[in-house]
């Protein structure tokens, strides 16, 4: 089970204010881990059927440690793999 630093709880407050917001990419600072959560979080709390989150990034080697990330977290609530989400690279 995941459990937050201070920093990483703040930024996933961002699924009860919603907004804009910066995270800062620090290597080490379990950006992938804390995202990958806050997308599994906006998959369960926020989504209607005909919505979807979106991660995108930079490179395929990060779509797949997202993917798997948000994958396992879905999973150890219930929630079915690959639904309510797509994890892409910009190009």
């Amino acid at each position: 089970m995941f459990k937050p630093r201070p920093d990483q709880a703040h930024i996933l407050d961002y699924v009860q204010t919603g907004g804009r917001m910066g995270v800062s990419a620090v290597p080490g600072s379990g950006k992938t881990t804390t995202l990958s959560y806050l997308a599994a979080q906006l998959v369960r709390r926020r989504i209607r059927d005909e919505e979807e989150v979106l991660v995108v990034n930079f490179m395929n080697s990060a779509v797949d440690a997202f993917s798997r990330r948000i994958r396992e977290f879905l999973g150890e609530e219930g929630l079915l793999p690959g639904v309510g989400y797509r994890v892409r690279t910009l190009h």
